[in-house]
């Protein structure tokens, strides 16, 4: 019988698991082991529960993480930053029989003594939410935008994931990871799962890459890896990342969207320099994170391309339902492995669902292969962009404003820059793009906003976004 990485973690028994570095405090994986064992029978009742846990990069999320999986229920992870009127809007749609790591009150639920160092609020009035057996992990669609669209992840999903990640990086008990992600983040969950999976130490830190300290406390651990989004690698360059000496530093990793081609060279030529390994993958939340990767010896040559599939998996390209196979044709990719989610959830009666996809993700991105198997991405299907490395649906946007503020609105960009057009006067535009940047966490550089007196359309009344881009230029 297959055992998870969470039920695995006293094989490594001595090895240090997890070690807080703005506290100084460490687990060993024996530790970990027994402290998410005792946690995880407290929680264990008689029906699956659903439990929305709140997290950040320290000692007490991962245990709280691992305690939920040993327990047999399902959990949401959530920022603990994340905006009030978000979290609230999750809580009253899903009606979580727990919350966990939540410091202060919530409507409709009490605080309950657990024996242990976490925050438990229990819901009062209990409902008769069923819970598909497979159900592990729900995770949102647009990161840290708290979406009430939630993708379903399966045990087989994570653990096949973490296993695909650690054999293509070349994972083992001797790495030692430093966090660069929120955890609630596929990206950053990843890198957590297939680390603990191998026996490796994850060193947890909530500074960012941006400053002094984070690379003073990267070179005192001699940590030997970080992961990054396109933005966290354009940030890298202009502060002169070459310039750090890294002694211990043996691999980099970026996902999260499109790094652009010279910004690879930069890296790519820096990773020869120094003997480090840099892999560029492409993935989305409902593959659990990674579908694809470049091999790091292959990226010179392979500049722009998304790379090959995972371990254990399949990408293929489709055009109106048939399979394209002549290299150089655009068309659909297409995933198929066992780290495709179970299908999404938009309310609470989803949860009872079970497997929809049957391992097999139409990603809605566009793309072509090249005469070696190496896939190349051209555009998206659907109206999503990346900013830092997290999902924004433009549509969600779109509507958030209009309800907001009564007022027509449209929203387009790409990945790292949002435009919103408004039907109002200029007094509204600075009020919208604090909303924005507010609910959805974002630097206001990012956002450019404009007022007209009428939006673009087409002759069917739907609004022309390529008038509309013109309008920014």
């Amino acid at each position: 019988m297959k055992k998870f990485f969470w039920e695995n973690l006293n094989q490594f028994e001595n090895n240090t698991a997890l070690t807080e570095i703005s506290s100084g405090k460490s687990l060993s994986y024996f530790e970990l082991d027994k402290i998410t064992d005792d946690i995880a029978e407290r929680l264990i009742t008689k029906n699956k529960k659903l439990i929305f846990l709140f997290t950040a990069n320290d000692i007490q999320s991962v245990v709280a993480y691992v305690s939920v999986l040993k327990s047999g229920d399902s959990v949401l992870l959530l920022d603990k930053k994340i905006n009030d009127e978000i979290r609230t809007n999750l809580i009253s749609l899903y009606k979580p029989h727990l919350i966990i790591n939540l410091n202060e009150p919530v409507e409709g639920y009490t605080q309950v003594e657990n024996g242990t160092e976490l925050n438990f609020l229990k819901r009062i009035t209990e409902n008769e939410t069923i819970i598909h057996p497979s159900l592990k992990i729900l995770l949102s669609t647009s990161g840290t935008t708290g979406s009430p669209k939630l993708v379903r992840l399966s045990a087989d999903n994570i653990q096949s994931n973490a296993e695909a990640i650690a054999q293509y990086l070349e994972i083992d008990s001797e790495e030692k990871p430093i966090t660069t992600l929120p955890f609630n983040y596929s990206y950053g969950l990843s890198v957590i799962n297939s680390h603990l999976l191998k026996g490796a130490n994850i060193f947890l830190t909530d500074k960012t890459v941006f400053f002094k300290d984070f690379w003073n406390d990267f070179k005192n651990h001699k940590c030997t890896s970080f992961a990054g989004v396109p933005y966290t690698y354009q940030m890298l360059k202009r502060i002169g990342f070459d310039k750090l000496e890294l002694p211990t530093l043996k691999t980099m990793t970026q996902a999260g969207g499109k790094l652009n081609e010279e910004m690879i060279k930069f890296f790519a030529d820096y990773a020869s320099k120094n003997n480090v390994k840099f892999f560029v993958m492409y993935g989305q939340t409902e593959a659990t994170a990674r579908i694809s990767y470049v091999p790091h010896n292959k990226l010179q040559e392979k500049i722009g391309s998304i790379g090959i599939a995972i371990p254990g998996g399949k990408i293929s390209l489709y055009f109106d339902g048939l399979e394209i196979k002549e290299p150089n044709t655009v068309g659909e990719i297409v995933y198929e492995g066992e780290n495709v989610m179970l299908g999404y959830a938009e309310a609470l009666t989803d949860l009872s669902k079970g497997d929809e996809l049957a391992g097999k993700l139409f990603t809605g991105d566009l793309g072509y292969k090249d005469e070696d198997g190496y896939f190349y991405l051209t555009g998206r299907m659907k109206r999503f962009i990346k900013m830092f490395g997290l999902r924004i649906n433009l549509d969600e946007v779109q509507k958030m404003i209009e309800n907001t503020f009564n007022i027509a609105s449209a929203c387009t960009g790409e990945d790292e820059k949002l435009r919103i057009l408004i039907q109002a006067s200029e007094n509204f535009e600075a009020n919208v793009k604090q909303k924005v940047c507010e609910l959805y966490k974002l630097n206001p550089s990012t956002v450019s906003i404009k007022s007209a007196d009428e939006i673009p359309t087409k002759s069917t009344g739907k609004y022309d976004y390529e008038k509309i881009n013109e309008l920014f230029r």
